[in-house]
């Protein structure tokens, strides 16, 4: 895994063929998926973008994607890192910072593919962030910024500043933005508390079972002694965010 400053540029596109998977390879899939659903009978098979091949340059990155699905992806997830129809995708995430210094994680609800897991704010590119061939990173963070926290980035009463931070390459390749609010702790418990009534009285299951707040002074003790399991990335981008602004 390695955590770098994100490209100056990042080009995003769609491959307009959809990637086609061996016979036996998709016969194994499907017979997961039933397995799966069996279990967890609240799981969708939808659209999943996975990278065929990306060019790097010093200051420019560009991402070519096809079209494939949730079954690939999850069953991807036995497969090596170098195998050649591993799903990897291109995953926006969003580090909230409020006003008074808390980092802001999600720890995932029951009905998710990873139930208690804390991660940032972040989801899978959908068709709304595609526009022609290009994806619209930005908007694929403002929509799942606004499906789990109900925070919309365009109002500045709430969203001081967007910033691209950090290019993480693990299974996927993760585009991490700090979004620092101009809200409070307290004011954006009360937010979500809001946010989160207002999803039960319409009978959708939030996101997030619960949302923490982590202080950035406190990241060290948190990640010491916090036992729940974390998105791969989640402690090694919390801690050099603390330090970048502690110092």
């Amino acid at each position: 895994m390695m955590i770098k400053p994100i490209p100056k540029s990042i080009q995003v596109t769609v491959d307009r063929e959809e990637l086609q998977l061996p016979y036996t390879l998709q016969e194994s899939i499907n017979t997961y998926w039933d397995s799966l659903t069996k279990e967890k009978p609240y799981l969708t098979r939808g659209e999943i973008y996975s990278i065929s091949h990306t060019i790097q340059f010093e200051e420019e990155m560009k991402i070519t994607l096809q079209k494939t699905d949730y079954a690939h992806f999850l069953y991807s997830k036995q497969l090596s890192i170098n195998h050649k129809y591993k799903c990897r995708g291109v995953v926006a995430n969003g580090v909230i910072l409020t006003k008074d210094g808390f980092f802001v994680i999600g720890e995932m609800n029951t009905h998710t593919s990873t139930p208690g897991r804390l991660q940032f704010v972040a989801g899978g590119i959908e068709k709304s962030d595609i526009q022609g061939n290009v994806v619209n990173m930005f908007e694929n963070l403002s929509r799942e910024t606004q499906e789990e926290l109900g925070i919309d980035l365009t109002n500045s009463n709430v969203v001081s500043r967007v910033t691209s931070k950090y290019i993480v390459h693990w299974q996927s390749i993760a585009l991490v933005y700090l979004i620092e609010l101009s809200i409070d702790s307290y004011e954006l418990k009360l937010h979500y508390d809001s946010f989160e009534s207002r999803l039960h009285s319409k009978s959708i299951i939030p996101e997030f079972s619960s949302i923490v707040f982590v202080h950035a002074r406190r990241i060290s003790e948190f990640i010491k002694n916090d036992q729940r399991s974390k998105l791969d990335f989640l402690p090694k981008v919390l801690e050099q965010l603390s330090e970048e602004l502690i110092q």
